[in-house]
C-alpha cells in the first residue's frame, strides 16, 4: 500500500536554478509592445485605452495591484494614449504608490484614488450631486521624528507627500484626472470592460466615446516583444520542469488533488505561481478517481512567471504503454512532424491544424480523436482577438506573424480508453519557429 507522503519527499535535495528570480532586468520593463499598440490604435481610429481587468492593467503598467489581490471590484485603471507625447497613468491606491516607489522596476506615474472624506454629502445624492468632485481624504502613517530614513523608506515618506496634494477620492474620479492629464478626456478610447463606460456615465462624464476593446488589447498583446519572450521563456522552462517532476511522482492510488499540489509547489519551489493542471481524460479527470496501472493520461498545465503563463503537455504512461497506446501516441507525432513543417510567419492557423489532423489520421489515429488546435500564449491562455462581427466570441481565422508566440494542441481523448498530449511553445521567426522549451520526452513511462 502507498504511503500517502512518500512522493512529496522524494527529490528533496535536487538543486534548483533561481537565476530567473534574481535577474533584476526580467520583469523591470513595462510589457506594452508600444509601437504595436499605436499602430492598432491609428488603424482603429482610437485615441487610446483603460484597462481594467488586471491583466491588462500588468501589460500597461507592470504592476498587480494590492487591491487586486483583494479582489476589489474596481482595484486599479490603467490609461495608454495613442499620442507618444502623451503620458500613460496608473490610477491605483494612496498604499499602493509606496510599493511602486521602491524604483525596483519601470511604471508610469500614479494617479492616487484615496476615499472620499465627506461621503455623507452624497447619501441619496442626485445626478447632479454625482457630478461635483468629492473631497478626497488625505491619508497619513506616521513618520518618527527625527529619524535617520533609509532610500527606500525616504521614497515613501515622498510619495505619501505627493499623494496628499494630488489624490482623487474615488477609483472614477482619479481615472477622470488621468485622462484629462493624458489629452483623453475628449478622445474615443477602447477599454477592456464595459464597466468603465458605467463608472464614468455615473459622475456625467460624457466628453468620452467609450468602445469595447478586449478585441483591441488582444490584437496588441498577439506579438510580443523581446522582454515578453524572455518571460515565457522562463514560465514555460519553470512549467516543465515541475510538470516532470509532478509526473515521475505519480504512482498507483495518487489522487488528483496531491498531484496538482505537487506541481504547484514544484512551481513555487522555482519562482512561478500555479496556474492550472489537467490530469487524466481532462480537466483533473482520472477514469478511476485514482492513478491506475496500465493507464495513459494527458497532462496539460501551466505555470506563472511574472504574469506570463507557460503551456505545456504530456502523454504520462503509467506503466510500460499498451500497444495501442503505442500506436495512438505514434499517430500524434506523426501529426505533430507535419505541422511543424509548415510553421512559419505567414502560414494561416487553420492550415496547420489541419495538417496536424490529416497526418495523424494517416497514421492511425482514429478519425473522430484528434481535436488539435493552435492559440497565442501570453498573459492570457488565449491572447488571440475573436471575431467582431458575430455577438459572442468566435476566433478570428489567424495568420502566424513574425514574435507570436503560440502552441500547438495535439491531444487525443477516448471516454473508457484514456487520454494523451503533447504541447510545446514556439516562438514564430520569419523562415520557422523557436521552441521555448526541451522538445523531448513527448512519451513519459512513471
Amino acid at each position: 500500500m502507498r504511503d500517502a507522503g512518500t512522493a512529496y519527499a522524494e527529490g528533496g535535495a535536487v538543486k534548483l536554478d533561481l537565476s530567473h528570480v534574481l535577474n533584476p532586468d526580467l520583469g523591470k520593463q513595462i510589457p506594452v509592445n508600444r509601437e504595436r499598440a499605436r499602430e492598432v490604435l491609428d488603424e482603429l481610429g482610437l485615441d487610446g485605452l483603460i484597462a481594467l481587468q488586471p491583466h491588462n492593467v500588468y501589460y500597461l503598467t507592470n504592476t498587480i495591484t494590492t487591491l487586486t489581490r483583494f479582489i476589489v471590484e474596481y482595484p486599479a485603471f490603467a490609461t495608454f494614449p495613442k499620442d507618444p507625447a502623451e503620458p500613460s497613468f496608473l490610477v491605483s491606491t494612496t498604499g499602493n504608490s509606496w510599493e511602486i516607489a521602491n524604483g525596483d522596476r519601470d511604471v508610469p506615474e500614479v494617479i492616487a484614488m484615496s476615499g472620499a472624506s465627506n461621503w455623507r454629502d452624497y447619501i441619496g445624492a442626485t445626478p447632479e450631486q454625482m457630478r461635483v468632485e468629492p473631497e478626497a481624504f488625505k491619508p497619513r502613517t506616521p513618520i518618527a521624528a527625527d529619524a535617520n530614513l533609509t532610500e527606500r523608506e525616504a521614497g515613501w515618506k515622498q510619495a505619501q507627500e505627493r499623494n496628499q496634494q494630488s489624490a482623487a477620492a474615488t477609483a472614477e474620479w482619479a481615472l477622470v484626472h488621468a485622462l484629462k492629464r493624458s489629452g483623453l478626456i475628449n478622445g474615443r478610447i477602447a477599454v477592456d470592460d464595459m464597466r468603465v463606460a458605467y463608472l464614468l456615465e455615473k459622475i456625467g462624464i460624457d466628453t468620452v466615446t467609450i468602445v469595447p476593446g478586449d478585441n483591441v488589447f488582444r490584437r496588441i498583446r498577439q506579438v510580443k516583444t523581446d522582454h515578453e519572450v524572455a518571460l515565457l521563456r522562463v514560465a514555460q522552462r519553470i512549467t516543465q520542469e515541475s510538470a516532470m517532476a509532478a509526473a515521475r511522482s505519480m504512482e498507483e492510488g495518487m489522487t488528483y488533488e496531491e498531484i496538482r499540489l505537487r506541481f504547484f509547489a514544484e512551481g513555487a519551489a522555482r519562482g512561478g505561481d500555479g496556474n492550472f493542471l489537467l490530469l487524466g481524460v481532462t480537466q483533473g479527470l482520472l477514469p478511476d478517481g485514482v492513478v491506475k496501472r496500465g493507464r495513459s493520461y494527458m497532462m496539460d498545465c501551466s505555470i506563472r512567471f511574472k504574469n506570463y503563463q507557460g503551456d505545456f503537455a504530456r502523454t504520462i504512461s503509467v506503466g510500460e504503454p499498451t500497444a495501442e497506446a503505442l500506436k495512438r501516441f505514434k499517430a500524434q507525432q506523426a501529426g505533430r512532424e507535419a505541422a511543424f513543417e509548415l510553421i512559419k510567419a505567414g502560414v494561416k492557423f487553420n492550415v496547420v491544424e489541419q495538417a496536424a489532423r490529416d497526418a495523424a489520421v494517416k497514421a492511425g489515429m482514429p478519425k473522430e480523436l484528434p481535436v488539435f488546435g493552435m492559440h497565442s500564449v501570453g498573459l492570457q491562455h488565449g491572447d488571440d482577438p475573436n471575431r467582431t462581427d458575430v455577438p459572442f466570441p468566435v476566433g478570428e481565422e489567424l495568420t502566424l506573424a513574425e514574435n507570436m508566440v503560440v502552441t500547438l494542441d495535439l491531444p487525443y481523448v477516448e471516454i473508457g480508453w484514456g487520454a494523451g498530449h503533447n504541447e510545446d511553445l514556439l516562438r514564430i521567426t520569419k523562415t520557422g519557429y523557436e521552441i521555448l522549451n526541451d522538445p523531448g520526452d513527448p512519451l513519459v513511462v512513471v
